[in-house]
Formats: C-alpha cells, sequence, structure tokens
C-alpha cells in the first residue's frame, strides 16, 4: 500500500468538497468502478438502477443537511464526476444493506486513556481507494477522517474531542424509500458536532433507512448508538470502562431483533466474545498497544478481528470481505492510530489532531 492520499481544506462545504474533489479526483473515478462491479455482482444492480434508487434521496438529504447536499456538489464539481455517482458513493451502505458482515469496535474510558477503536472489515478493493482528510468547515470545528475516495466520512475525530467508530447492524426494519445516508451524511453531521447532545438530536432528527451503529466519544466520556429506522438505544461502558461492539445488536432493548435477521453471520458473535475474552485475560487494564494487539487477533481465522479474504480459485479478492483498515481515537489527546490494510501486516501510523 502507497502512502495515504492526504487532502486539508477549509471553508465553505462546496468549497471544502470542491478541495476534496480535485485532490482525489483518480481515486473517485476508481471507487466509482468499483461500486459498480460490487452492485452488479453482490446485489444484482446496474449502475443505471442505482443511480435512479439514489436520486430519490436528494430531498431527505436536502431537508435534513444542506450542508452535506453542497459539500457533495463540490466533490462532484472538483472531481468531474456527475453528482448523482457521488450519491451513489454516499448510498452505498442502504444500497447493499443484505451484504452488511463485518467490523470490531472497542471503546475505553480511563481518563487521558480513553479512546474508541476499530477494525474496518469491507470489499478488499476499498483498501486502494482511502483517503485522509482533514478540513473545517466554517464555524465548525477541526474534522479529521479517514474515508473511501468519493464518501462524506467513516471513523474520524474532531478538534472538540468528538470520535466516532462505525459497525454495520441489520433489522427487518431496513429497506424501502431511501433517508439520511447513515455512515456518510449522518456520520459527517456528527463529526462537525461540538457538543455530545447535539448528536442525539442529529440521530433523533433524521429519518433512516437502515440500522446502524456508532461507537461515540466526547473527551472521556465513550458510550455506544444502537439504531435502527425507527429508534435508538444507548448503551454505557461496563463497570470496568470498556464497551465491545460487532455487528449484532447487543442492548437488552434490541437484542431480540437477532434472531430475526436471516443470514446473520455466526462471526459477529465470535468477534465479540473473543474481544472480550482478551480484554479479560489483560485485567481490563487497556492501552492503544494492548488495542493493537487485540485488532491483530486471528482467533476463527479468516473471519477473525483481524479478518483475512477467503481465497478461491479464479475469485476477484478486491470483492472479498476483509479487513481494510485499523483506527484507535485516542479522543482526550487529540490522537489518530491508523492502518490502512491488516493491522497484522501493517505498521500503525500517528496523527495529531488537536
Amino acid at each position: 500500500m502507497e502512502k495515504v492520499l492526504e487532502i486539508v481544506a477549509e471553508g465553505k462545504p462546496f468549497n471544502v468538497g470542491k478541495v476534496y474533489g480535485e485532490a482525489a479526483k483518480g481515486l473517485i473515478l476508481k471507487n466509482v468502478g468499483l461500486y459498480r462491479t460490487i452492485f452488479l455482482k453482490r446485489c444484482g444492480l446496474s449502475w443505471e438502477k442505482v443511480l435512479e434508487k439514489v436520486s430519490e434521496g436528494v430531498e431527505e438529504i436536502s431537508s435534513y443537511s444542506v450542508d452535506a447536499v453542497e459539500f457533495m456538489k463540490g466533490i462532484s464539481e472538483g472531481s468531474g464526476v456527475p453528482f448523482n455517482d457521488i450519491l451513489a458513493l454516499n448510498y452505498r451502505y442502504e444500497i447493499i444493506f443484505s451484504q452488511r458482515v463485518s467490523c470490531t469496535s472497542i471503546g475505553f474510558s480511563n481518563g487521558e486513556d480513553t479512546f474508541i477503536a476499530q477494525n474496518w472489515d469491507l470489499y478488499g478493493g476499498i483498501e486502494e481507494n482511502v483517503v485522509n482528510l482533514r478540513y473545517k468547515i466554517d464555524g465548525g470545528p477541526t474534522v479529521f477522517t479517514q474515508v473511501e475516495a468519493g464518501a462524506l466520512t467513516h471513523r474520524g475525530l474532531n478538534s472538540e474531542g468528538i470520535g466516532l467508530c462505525i459497525n454495520a447492524l441489520r433489522s427487518k426494519e431496513d429497506g424501502g424509500r431511501l433517508g439520511v445516508p447513515a455512515i456518510t451524511v449522518l456520520g459527517w453531521s456528527i463529526l462537525n458536532c461540538r457538543r455530545l447532545s447535539r448528536v442525539f438530536e442529529l440521530v433523533k432528527d433524521a429519518r433512516r433507512s437502515s440500522s446502524i451503529n456508532f461507537l461515540l466519544a466526547e473527551k472521556d466520556l465513550v458510550l455506544d448508538l444502537e439504531l435502527t429506522p425507527k429508534d435508538f438505544e444507548y448503551i454505557e461502558v461496563d463497570d470496568n470502562g470498556v464497551i465491545v461492539h460487532t455487528n449484532h445488536f447487543a442492548s437488552g432493548r434490541f437484542r431480540g431483533l437477532n434472531a430475526e435477521i436471516r443470514g446473520l453471520s455466526g462471526d459477529t458473535f465470535v468477534r465479540e466474545l473473543r474481544a472480550r475474552q482478551l480484554i479479560k485475560k489483560m485485567d481490563y487494564s487497556l492501552n492503544v498497544e494492548s488495542v493493537k494487539e487485540i485488532f491483530r487477533d486471528h482467533f476463527d481465522y479468516p473471519s477473525s478481528i483481524c479478518r483475512h479474504a477467503e481465497e478461491a480459485v479464479g475469485e476477484d479478492l478486491s470483492l472479498k470481505i476483509k479487513t481494510v483498515g485499523s483506527t484507535i481515537l485516542e479522543t482526550c489527546r487529540g490522537r489518530v492510530h491508523y492502518t490502512v490494510g491488516n493491522p497484522c501486516r501493517r505498521e500503525y501510523t500517528l496523527v495529531k489532531v488537536f
């Protein structure tokens, strides 16, 4: 993996998006090409059908966040990629909801040692299309986020100490008319917040068409938010200051939804159990280095915490699920540690956000 493209921008949403689009044009075009293949081979959807589908979401996004729409228009203008293609990249989670399978997140609250962290599992081809984006919208905090080229956001940390990690979830309520894109537009809005209380308002006000999990922190306060299209519930850290979340509902209120989901992979339960076992062996004394060790774990390989693509003759590995990145967000110290690709094969890079 070559050095990750670093983009820095400041100004109004359209102008920041334009700088991003200009700098990442080649990677955005590659990502559009990759998702053309993913939507067709994994979902049976032609690109034309996808564009027709996502066009119904423009009004919904506009009513929720004009700034997010302007940001996407800027990406389109800067890259020369049609707006609806950019929109499709930002709706990828909603379109491939039946393919949501992976990601392991850990949160730990202990004063200055507080962090939230995630192994990000997705299609292997994404690994080559990752961008580090550092920006500041007029009047907002500085945001650092590592994204798929063309997307608004993913895991990230802002200068107010608000951090975001994301896990896919599925429920029988998912689907129907597209709502606010959960990862990109809702996640982007969260990372542009200065206060955690505003995050709850944003979640409450977003009309969603998909379930999702957000592991969040503001400085040393860590919590987990499980969202369905119609409701949400929060989970506090346990008595040891720990939260672990994978890809099934963990709150008492929503746990029963897991039994209603056909095709829910068993590895989501194993990854949670394994992470908890390793944390217990560490006597619940976590730090950045110990989390790196957990994220490199191969128990139940290849569907492990550090997930590897299952190789088969003639199959395109760019379409296989693997760990495409690992991120640790120190929300009190303002530091981000990340890898692009499997953490067992990479050293973490350190970025200072504040």
